[in-house]
């Protein structure tokens, strides 16, 4: 870094890009390689060889600091295979450069949010090896590889949103720009409310210039709409009325016994189990 805000920049910013590649010499241009883990060992991820080749996996993030509108890195998660991944959160399945499995056994996952939506969000990764206790401000995530990975919060400077412009006097319409006596008056009955509206707020002398429109109005407003159910004469049931119910009464109850009325109920399904014999059993 050239100077200190260079150096500020580089610590405080927010992390806005996160991959995993197959290979140091393979980090993308403008990435942060985690190369090692801060106690020096590799800070590969893979947990194993595979058919005798030496495969590798590297995490790299990104802080455009420059791109203030972008999203932000909010929270990291290593789930395993099984997991089911949160809501919100993306999987880093593929390596940025060949598109190969990124992680062995274990799922990277990120969340991102807009800058404008959140007060903090990840400025740093880093990788132990010796001691998987994190360093001070870092929490940890997950272990992968026997390498524990912990990431540093920090505030994420907020974008000043577009300005809105200051209201201006109110736009007349054409109608209301227009002369009340050049209007025509509504001929069709959807429009009464409006026109029964307008007629209430003319001042006093208009009042006395569109007399025609208050019987206009009030004829309208007293239109009826026929229905389906118009003639249909509506009353009570002859049979429901007092005189079918005046010598009505409740018939005695009869007590019976559990065993009486297990003898005049039961059914003990005969008829189905001699049909049922009858059946062929491969049938």
């Amino acid at each position: 870094m050239n100077n200190a805000s260079d150096r500020r920049d580089s610590v405080e910013a927010p992390i806005t890009e996160v991959c995993v590649v197959s290979g140091k010499e393979r980090c993308p241009q403008g990435f942060k390689l985690l190369g090692e883990t801060e106690d020096g060992k590799d800070g590969d991820l893979w947990t194993d060889k595979f058919f005798g080749k030496k495969v590798t996996r590297y995490i790299c993030f990104n802080r455009a600091y420059a791109n203030v509108g972008g999203n932000v890195l909010a929270d990291v998660a290593l789930l395993g295979e099984r997991d089911i991944v949160p809501t919100g959160y993306s999987q880093i399945t593929a390596t940025a450069d060949t598109g190969e499995v990124a992680l062995k056994k274990r799922i990277l996952c990120i969340k991102m949010l807009p800058r404008n939506m959140t007060d903090s969000a990840i400025c740093d990764i880093k990788l132990l090896a010796k001691t998987k206790r994190p360093p001070p401000g870092f929490t940890f995530v997950g272990e992968v590889n026997s390498i524990s990975v912990s990431y540093k919060m920090g505030p994420v400077q907020r974008t000043p949103g577009p300005g809105r412009p200051a209201p201006g006097p109110p736009q007349m319409s054409r109608q209301q720009s227009q002369p009340l006596t050049e209007q025509p008056v509504p001929a069709s009955p959807s429009y009464a409310p409006d026109v029964q509206r307008q007629y209430h707020t003319l001042p006093a002398d208009i009042h006395r210039q569109r007399a025609d429109v208050i019987p206009l109005t009030r004829q309208m407003s007293t239109v009826k709409i026929a229905t389906a159910v118009d003639g249909i004469p509506f009353e009570i049931n002859k049979k429901l009325g007092a005189d079918s119910i005046k010598d009505f009464s409740l018939p005695e109850m009869q007590y019976q016994t559990e065993q009486e009325i297990e003898n005049k109920y039961k059914y003990d399904f005969t008829a189905e189990r001699t049909a049922a014999a009858r059946i062929p059993p491969n049938f």
